[in-house]
């Protein structure tokens, strides 16, 4: 288990496979994005034979990548930066805390 595990980190942690030596994160992650696609693409042509079936995984892709990332970013943010949560626009009606 700890093999396919350790094949997977390397293939899909962008920590850890050869995309981390990108180090600006925003285009890492655009070229995870067109991997995914691109992977999606293959696997729905090759499997169904359907363009439908590309459209779907694609938007399903998007929404699954983009869902990751903006969790690590708010687990980030919470971690490195907490104040940022403290702002007016995070206060009820009568400006106190919930």
């Amino acid at each position: 288990m700890n093999f396919i595990k350790k094949i997977w980190s390397s293939i899909m942690d962008p920590n850890i496979n050869p995309l981390s030596n990108i180090t600006n994160l925003k285009v890492r992650h655009m070229v995870m994005q067109i991997l995914a696609f691109m992977w999606s693409g293959v696997f729905s042509l090759y499997i169904v034979d359907s363009i439908f079936v590309f459209g779907i995984t694609s938007i399903a892709h998007v929404l699954f990548i983009a869902a990751i990332f903006i969790t690590a970013f708010v687990f980030n943010t919470a971690k490195n930066r907490p104040q940022i949560y403290d702002l007016k626009s995070f206060r009820g009606k009568d400006g106190e805390h919930d």
